[in-house]
């Protein structure tokens, strides 16, 4: 059994039904970022309480696999995440057993509990709780993103070949794929999907030479079963039989926003360093990962329902368009105070 196996068969249902712990405060598993030093790495659980309607982490949880030292390799990680979140308590387990402790002021001075900690009152416990909240800035700033979209008609076109990229390949792509062709495939490629040269030759030279084994990736990120997180993994693995060469994280969002356009928004890292530099992270979460890019593509769609779906059903636009405004934010009207160049 691999860790994600033992973190969703045995982890999970301990803290679910051995903790009591609320479905509504637990992460998934490796949704949390911690920022160590310039990098970013992800914590396997972590379970919240609430605090001024704000989730508060309180107790994370590192999982291994059979055979690995718990002492040895678990506590230190999961010591040193514990330190950054400020949990005030964290687990190591590999399944089987389930080690607590509380966290000390710095590395190696946590303590070892008998047992697991307790369980805080049921008004910390709360039925619903905001994970993602967005500073008043983004009212204005949405006000401005239709003001700028009535204004300057080029943002305006721009903004809708984005959206109308998505349409296209839904139709002409995923609902179609078993009788699309070679020629066919590729037109919507190059039309619709933004490649550089040498990868964009790569892909479709990859169509030309198997062009059922690329249906076959298509029709499994048109399918997307089970955690996203692993599935864009099995995408990205270098030797992996869901690989398409010259294929990377970038090119994978817009086919899976393609395939699934209410769900994943099209990501590049100027959405990601408009979100920190609007406070609506805290740390610099890129998303040039499979756990940044799902972490990232979450917030993107509360920002499209909670603040842009209702003000852009004039134009008909959706999620994709959540991409333009922070994308166009952070290069452009950040600096100049214009949406498009």
């Amino acid at each position: 059994m691999n860790e994600y196996e033992v973190a969703v068969r045995k982890v999970l249902p301990y803290l679910r039904e051995k903790l009591c712990w609320p479905e509504q405060l637990m992460s998934g598993y490796g949704r949390v970022p911690v920022q160590v030093g310039g990098s970013t790495v992800w914590a396997d659980f972590v379970c919240y309480i609430s605090r001024d309607q704000k989730p508060v982490p309180w107790l994370l949880v590192e999982v291994k696999q059979p055979g690995v030292s718990l002492q040895q390799e678990a506590v230190p990680q999961a010591e040193s995440y514990s330190l950054i979140l400020g949990c005030p308590y964290f687990c190591v387990s590999d399944g089987d057993k389930f080690v607590f402790f509380a966290t000390g002021n710095s590395q190696g001075k946590s303590t070892s509990l008998q047992g697991s900690p307790a369980i805080p009152s049921l008004e910390f416990l709360p039925e619903k709780v905001e994970y993602v909240s967005f500073p008043p800035l983004i009212d204005t700033l949405v006000d401005l993103f239709l003001i700028g979209l009535e204004e300057e008609d080029r943002f305006l076109d721009d903004t809708r070949l984005h959206e109308e990229n998505i349409k296209q390949l839904y139709q002409r792509v995923f609902q179609r794929i078993d009788p699309l062709s070679a020629t066919e495939l590729k037109d919507v490629l190059v039309e619709r999907v933004m490649m550089k040269r040498p990868n964009r030759n790569l892909i479709l030279r990859q169509v030309d030479q198997d062009l059922g084994r690329f249906k076959e990736i298509l029709k499994f990120i048109r399918d997307f079963p089970g955690d996203p997180v692993i599935n864009i993994n099995r995408l990205m693995e270098a030797t992996g039989d869901l690989r398409i060469k010259g294929g990377g994280i970038f090119f994978i969002t817009q086919l899976l926003a393609g395939s699934h356009p209410n769900d994943y928004v099209v990501l590049e890292e100027n959405v990601s360093k408009a979100l920190r530099y609007l406070e609506v992270t805290d740390i610099l979460v890129k998303n040039d990962t499979a756990n940044g890019y799902v972490y990232i593509n979450e917030i993107c769609k509360k920002l499209f329902k909670d603040k842009l779906r209702c003000r852009l059903r004039k134009y008909g636009f959706g999620l994709a368009t959540v991409h333009n405004f922070l994308w166009h934010y952070y290069v452009h009207y950040r600096l100049k105070k214009k949406w498009f160049p």
